[in-house]
């Protein structure tokens, strides 16, 4: 894999550090029908984008910088703004020329931006520690217990669709903090995505066959989300360059670079 020994350090402080309003950088943006300027946001949500020495890592992160080879916007890692996943989701839900990655594409979401993609599959399961009992058969069973959840999150939206109990819902503001609550026991389960919540427990030091899904709900897809008032023209571009990388195998390279042999499932 493509993570180096320091990553774990890093994304701990980042995770704590990072401010509520931090200030973005602006990327020019070249060709006919592009916005002057360009706002990326992302959080750290391993291996699809994290933060690592200071600048943006992952494989939506290369991804999205091949799509701006391919269409001629100037851009750099550095000015990929990593922030807390509320923090950018407001932040491009609320103001034009902005993008916020990687966003599972849901009903509720689907009027609030604009989308290109999909950059992969994702499946949002309910992780519990092994010894527990918990038993989930259907949404009769989702009130029995407490998730911790990240605000805003595909783990919050698919937790509220199953009319899970506010009181129910423990909201935490980072991957990691989930993982320690669920590894502690804390909370009775972790609403997150698959492959993100058994790569953070492993980086925290934790053990994987100590931990096991007790839910899977529906598969759904990450894609890039655009404010709403961005100019259709840039959009169509994205997704013709994004089309391409998928065809000519690139997005393989890109995806197996991370996890090896991940492309089977993730681009199904």
């Amino acid at each position: 894999m493509k993570f180096s020994a320091v990553f774990l350090v890093g994304f701990t402080i980042v995770l704590s550090l990072t401010p509520a309003k931090p200030v973005a950088q602006e990327i020019p943006v070249s060709g006919a029908g592009a916005p002057d300027t360009l706002t990326i946001y992302t959080e750290n949500y391993p291996p699809f984008n994290y933060e690592e020495i200071g600048e943006a890592q992952g494989l939506s992160v290369d991804l999205l910088l091949e799509m701006f080879v391919r269409t001629g916007i100037e851009k750099e890692r550095h000015d990929i703004v990593v922030a807390p996943w509320s923090t950018g989701f407001a932040a491009v839900r609320d103001n034009p020329n902005t993008i916020l990655f990687s966003t599972v594409r849901t009903a509720a979401r689907e009027n609030e931006f604009k989308w290109v993609g999909p950059i992969a599959t994702s499946r949002i399961v309910l992780v519990a520690r092994q010894d527990s009992d918990i038993d989930v058969k259907d949404g009769l069973d989702f009130n029995k217990y407490r998730y911790g959840i990240v605000q805003n999150s595909s783990g919050d939206e698919a937790l509220k669709e199953g009319h899970v109990d506010a009181s129910n819902l423990v909201y935490l503001n980072s991957p990691l903090s989930a993982a320690h609550m669920l590894a502690r026991g804390r909370v009775d389960a972790w609403a997150f995505e698959r492959i993100v919540s058994f790569w953070v427990l492993q980086k925290l030091g934790y053990r994987a066959q100590d931990f096991k899904v007790v839910h899977a709900f529906e598969k759904r897809q990450y894609y890039f989300a655009f404010n709403k008032k961005t100019d259709p023209a840039l959009l169509a571009k994205l997704q013709t360059a994004l089309d391409e990388i998928r065809r000519d195998g690139t997005m393989t390279s890109i995806v197996d670079g991370y996890i090896p042999g991940g492309s089977q499932s993730l681009l199904e």
